[in-house]
């Protein structure tokens, strides 16, 4: 099992999502200037946490926002969110690790769907170990 980093489970959400609705299809990662069209995806890691559990064990967060588009109303993003949630409940990350979503929620707002998508895993984080000096004892005696 290789280490696996946010840009990992962000790139393997994305390649999860473009596998599922291929092209035409366009999946965009992060701001789109320009070029975006209805039926096309944006994937975005609006938040993510590291915190430390025990000792090097540190507990990291990751939730990817997984935009849709659509072409023709809510009955369109209903269909895509029930697709989406059974994508993105397991990805594989492109150095191979199978991640689970322990979250994974949706909401229309503006007419556009959003699948709220969070990747709990635990990751050890190595840590320099500071020694004391030697201490010497001289005995009289």
């Amino acid at each position: 099992m290789s280490e696996i980093s946010f840009n990992s489970i962000f790139d393997g959400v994305s390649l999860a999502v473009h596998a599922a609705f291929p092209a035409p299809v366009q999946v965009h990662g992060g701001e789109v200037k320009q070029g975006l069209k209805p039926g096309d995806f944006n994937v975005t890691m609006p938040t993510a946490s590291h915190a430390q559990e025990v000792g090097s064990r540190y507990r990291r967060s990751p939730t990817l926002d997984v935009i849709y588009y659509p072409k023709r109303g809510n009955a369109e993003c209903y269909a895509v969110a029930d697709r989406l949630t059974a994508v993105l409940g397991s990805i594989t990350t492109p150095e191979g690790d199978v991640v689970h979503a322990t979250s994974c929620e949706w909401t229309i707002t503006g007419g556009v769907l959003h699948v709220l998508a969070t990747y709990d895993h635990f990751v050890r984080v190595p840590q320099e170990h500071i020694m004391m000096e030697t201490l010497k004892i001289e005995q009289e005696g």
